[in-house]
């Protein structure tokens, strides 16, 4: 029987490169992004994933085909295109805050007057009046 199923007919085949295989500047096998690029499954540094994002980018292919084909997440495939393909941070990174320093009267700065084998009358006072108002309260807290 000579039929054709829906959707076997030859694939549309795409390249990274018609002539080189390997860029020595960007770190970047051709082959590889290649097979990436048809769907192949294959590993990827992370300069060649957005190479191949790039061009998958250019040819219409919407970020969830990009991810699936180059092995990666969707937002980060995001992130790279509102980066102008370049790393950066990735979008569901939280920027951590730096905590302050702290100062005689925290129970922080008493644990740590404690570890240094120090002594110092004003945390001792402050971790004291914690202590006294949790067995009291159930809280630390000053109210």
């Amino acid at each position: 029987m000579n039929g054709n199923r829906v959707g076997a007919g030859a694939r549309e085949r795409l390249y990274a490169s018609t002539t080189d295989t390997f860029d020595p500047d960007n770190d970047l096998d051709y082959i590889a992004i290649e097979y990436a690029l048809n769907g192949e499954p294959v590993k990827l540094t992370r300069a060649e994933k957005i190479h191949a994002a790039r061009i998958l980018d250019s040819r219409g292919y919407g970020t969830k085909t990009i991810a699936e084909r180059i092995g990666s997440d969707p937002s980060t495939v995001a992130g790279w295109r509102a980066n102008g393909w370049t790393p950066g941070p990735h979008p569901k990174s939280r920027i951590r805050q730096k905590r302050p320093e702290p100062v005689c009267g925290e129970p922080r700065m008493y644990r740590r007057h404690l570890k240094n084998g120090e002594r110092c009358e004003i945390c001792r006072a402050a971790n004291a009046a914690a202590d006294r108002r949790y067995r009291l309260t159930g809280t630390q807290k000053a109210t």
